[in-house]
Order: structure tokens, then sequence, then C-alpha cells
């Protein structure tokens, strides 16, 4: 067995030390520089996903915007199984067209209006006599006819609905329907109560106006609708505060007691 002497240890000077120093010196740097990247890097994608999301938002707002003005104020249809049974719409009397759907147009600049100003005007009795749209200053009116064309009797749902009511106008609405020449008012309740505006038929719910059953539908048969909007002035809601407001509504006609 031998004893064998260790090699001399190397020996640290200054400048091992300040190679060391820089060393360490470029690898923060290095790190300090790859950690930025990662940050810029973190921080476009989060901004491309912002940019993203706000693109379908807009998307989303201009879509809503498109479909809700394709229609009018009122949109009139009947339903698939109506529709099936040759039940058509028309808006005139010798259905020289006919649809499953009718836009009932659009009234602009609706100020507040009063039923008395019907008679004042002179045009009460013509509200339920012209066909399709026939708006008049500060109220809409729209006529339209429903037909069986088929070959039984049929039964069928009224339904109509305030799709959409900005600012609250609907609060002040007067909705008045003509059938077969036999008007009604509709109204929402009078606020905070459930008792009905004067002279009116207090809606259904929140939203539905009515919701009537047409029995003895038989094959030929016609009935004719007029559906007359204005904001009554001498409801308490009828304010400043919904000007600038606009209504939506939809007629539907369902099929009722149709066997499977």
């Amino acid at each position: 067995m031998f004893f064998k002497k260790n090699k001399k240890e190397d020996s640290f000077t200054p400048r091992d030390l300040e190679a060391f120093e820089r060393k360490l010196a470029l690898h923060g740097a290095m790190k300090g520089e790859a950690e930025g990247l990662v940050k810029e890097q973190k921080r476009k994608r989060k901004a491309a996903i912002i940019t993203l999301i706000i693109l379908i938002l807009v998307l989303l707002l201009w879509l809503a915007s498109y479909f809700a003005t394709q229609y009018g104020d009122l949109v009139v249809s009947v339903d698939r199984s109506l529709a099936d049974c040759g039940v058509v719409l028309s808006e005139n009397k010798e259905f020289g067209e006919t649809s499953f759907v009718l836009d009932g147009g659009k009234a602009d600049k609706v100020y507040h209006f009063t039923y008395d100003w019907f008679e004042s005007l002179g045009v009460i009795d013509d509200l339920d006599q012209i066909d399709g749209s026939h708006n008049g200053e500060d109220y809409f009116a729209y006529s339209f006819y429903i037909r069986n064309d088929g070959d039984k009797q049929l039964e069928y749902d009224a339904k109509l609905v305030v799709t959409g009511a900005a600012k609250s106008c609907d609060e002040a609405a007067r909705i008045m329907v003509y059938k077969n020449g036999e008007p009604t008012i509709y109204a929402k309740p009078k606020m905070g109560t459930a008792e009905p505006e004067p002279n009116t038929v207090a809606f259904v719910d929140g939203s539905t106006v009515f919701d009537n059953l047409r029995e003895n539908f038989e094959p030929g048969a016609v009935d004719k609708y007029t559906v007359v909007i204005w904001f009554e002035g001498n409801d308490p809601e009828c304010i400043n505060d919904i000007m600038g407001g606009h209504m939506r509504l939809s007629m539907l006609f369902e099929a009722a007691g149709l066997e499977e």
C-alpha cells in the first residue's frame, strides 16, 4: 500500500472571480430577457383574446340589431301545424298573395296620442277599413286576414305578445285589436296593481297581451284582424322618460285541439 500525495489545489484568483461574476451577470441578463419575452408573449396573447372577445360581442350586437330591424313593429305568423292544415295569411281580402308570415312595418317618430283624437281626426271609422299597413301620425295600424284553405274544421289560438319594449314604454301603450270588426283595447294594469286602466282589458301577464281561442274555423272561413297601437297621453306612465322608446310585438296563430 502506497501513500499518494494529493494534487495541489488550484488557487481562485481575482481574475477568476471577475470572470465568474461576468458569467453570473450574463446568466442573469439572459434569464431576465427570457422572462421578458415570456411576459410579452403572455401580454400579446391576453390582448389577442380580449380583442377577439370584443369582436365577438360587436358581431353579436350587430346580428341582434340586424335581425331586430328585419321585421317591423308587428310580426304575424301561423305555426307549422296550422300551415300544414292549409291556413294562410294575407294583407288583402282577395288573398291575391298569401303567406305564413306577415311584416306589419314600422311607425316612425311616434309621440303621445289618445283615443279621443281618432274621433276628432275623423279616422276612427277607417281604422278597420284599410288593408295592410295604414299608420297615422303618432299611431301604428295594420290589418290582415287569416283563412282556412284546408278541408276540415279547425281551432286556433291567437296569441299577441310584446317581444321588446325599450324604456318601459309598454307601460303607457294601448293596443286596440279588431277581430271581424269588433274592437277591444288592451293595456297593462295600473302600475303596482292588478286594476285595469280605464276602458281597457288588462294584459294576460307582463308580456302577453291576449291569448284567445277561435273555435269552429270552417273550411273557407276568413277572420280579419286590425292592430292599432299608440302611447296613451292620459296614462300616468306616459312621461318624458319613455321618449325614444319603441315596442315590438308578435302575433302567433297556433293549432289547437288537433289529434296526434
